[in-house]
């Protein structure tokens, strides 16, 4: 008797490590440390992003205005870090790169509601640096054919194997059907899932207990979307559903992250939501003293296609929502944490160095003289206008000689031409007299079409 008893303790107190380490994994699945890989993925692909956007707007990859650019956003998002909110994830408290996005003003860039995770939970960045929240109804995707012959998954076999196209879902069928049996009532109604990814297997465990692991080829049968195989035989999923977060207004970033759902911190983050970061980020690099890098380009930003199609190329450097709510401590190993590496693909991650590094100052052996508050050069001279008479010399006194110049005067008589008709002698004289008695108003006339005609001559001179 005292043997049985002492079992049931046992096997009692098994089950409470066991509850505890599960609820301990799930509350704290996003607190990564910086030397794991994906820790780095938030800074790999806002490097690489703008790495390649500067390319595509037509700048040179050796431009040492692309080193400084990076150089100079690392620092100024460090800046921004230290006034900006920490957010607490078991015993590590430090901003995070929502942090960063709500300090470089992301509220100005995206004035809407935006999923964290497409068909995710939506967040509203307020400019008062609150979040309004709101979550689309949570589900588990059932929609996948599976195919007899082809992929599929598979559950652990216990309390019986089933089979479908679609990974959560299996498992969570797994799970709710161990919780059926007697005596594990203990187990929550919708447990908390996490995928598992090594070089050699996929699985995904909700709970703790419900596991269903990834095949290649080899699926029992053929079985429609919203139905998995047991036992050979195409049946309904009976699992809860588990409820999505309601519709909140005014949280804090830590009331924010505390909502949101476990099943969406391992999807992808929202390309649209990080070509913002990027954007800000850039436009507030930009704008501080000293900057050496290249323009922000405001009427050419960096779109949520680019950004997407980055991590296309690199599906496994592309960043979570865990990766965009981790806490982000400085440590020796990395004093800043948000250093944006020149080689955003290579396996170790290295920070950005100082820019223009391995070349010389052409000013460095001639330093500037520090001339004091008050060098005592005094104020500069001008010299003395011309006057107007000095500005006209040159032309008034052109060809000296010409100015005494008199013109012979001519004793003429107007020519009176006769000529004999008839037997008659006619003199024409009329003009003689018309001319004679216009003789002052032609002198005036001629002499001012001279004047005129010198007057075009000098000009276009």
């Amino acid at each position: 008797m005292k043997t049985v008893i002492q079992f049931l303790l046992y096997k009692l107190l098994f089950k409470l490590i066991v509850i505890s380490l599960i609820f301990s994994i799930s509350k704290h699945s996003y607190a990564l440390s910086p030397s794991d890989a994906a820790y780095w993925n938030m800074n790999r692909t806002l490097s690489g992003t703008v790495q390649e956007g500067i390319a595509k707007r037509g700048f040179a990859t050796t431009d040492p205005r692309v080193a400084n650019t990076l150089a100079r956003i690392s620092p100024a998002l460090k800046v921004v870090a230290g006034g900006a909110a920490a957010v607490v994830a078991g015993s590590v408290s430090a901003p995070v790169w929502a942090s960063i996005a709500i300090g470089v003003g992301v509220s100005y860039a995206i004035p809407y509601a935006i999923d964290l995770a497409i068909a995710g939970v939506k967040w509203l960045f307020r400019s008062d640096g609150l979040i309004d929240e709101s979550g689309s109804p949570s589900t588990v995707d059932t929609s996948g054919t599976m195919t007899a012959g082809g992929e599929y998954w598979k559950s652990s076999g216990y309390p019986k194997e089933i089979a479908g196209a679609n990974g959560e879902a299996i498992a969570r069928q797994n799970y709710f059907d161990r919780r059926a049996l007697p005596g594990n009532s203990y187990m929550t109604e919708t447990p908390v899932c996490v995928v598992n990814s090594t070089t050699t297997s996929t699985t995904i465990v909700c709970g703790g207990y419900g596991i269903a692991t990834k095949y290649t080829s080899g699926a029992p049968t053929t079985c429609p979307k919203g139905l998995f195989s047991d036992n050979g035989h195409c049946i309904g999923y009976t699992f809860p559903t588990p409820t999505s977060i309601p519709a909140q207004t005014g949280r804090t970033l830590q009331q924010a992250v505390n909502d949101l759902p476990t099943q969406d911190l391992n999807k992808q983050l929202n390309p649209d939501l990080i070509a913002a970061l990027v954007n800000q980020a850039w436009r507030y690099a930009a704008e501080q003293p000293g900057y050496d890098g290249l323009p922000y380009p405001a009427s050419n930003p960096i779109t949520g296609e680019e950004v997407s199609n980055w991590t296309k190329a690199n599906p496994t450097l592309a960043p979570t929502v865990s990766d965009f709510v981790t806490p982000r401590p400085v440590t020796t190993a990395s004093p800043n944490p948000w250093a944006l590496t020149p080689t955003p693909t290579a396996p170790v991650f290295t920070p950005a160095p100082a820019p223009n590094t391995n070349t010389t100052n052409p000013g460095a052996a001639n330093p500037i003289a520090n001339l004091g508050p008050d060098p005592g050069i005094g104020a500069p001279s001008l010299e003395t206008p011309p006057t107007p008479a000095e500005i006209l010399a040159p032309i008034l006194n052109l060809m000296p000689a010409l100015k005494n110049f008199t013109p012979n005067t001519q004793a003429g008589t107007c020519p009176t031409p006769s000529f004999q008709i008839f037997g008659s002698s006619i003199t024409l004289s009329a003009h003689c007299t018309l001319i004679e008695s216009n003789k002052t108003i032609m002198q005036a006339a001629m002499g001012f079409a001279w004047a005129v005609m010198a007057m075009f001559i000098l000009l276009s001179a």
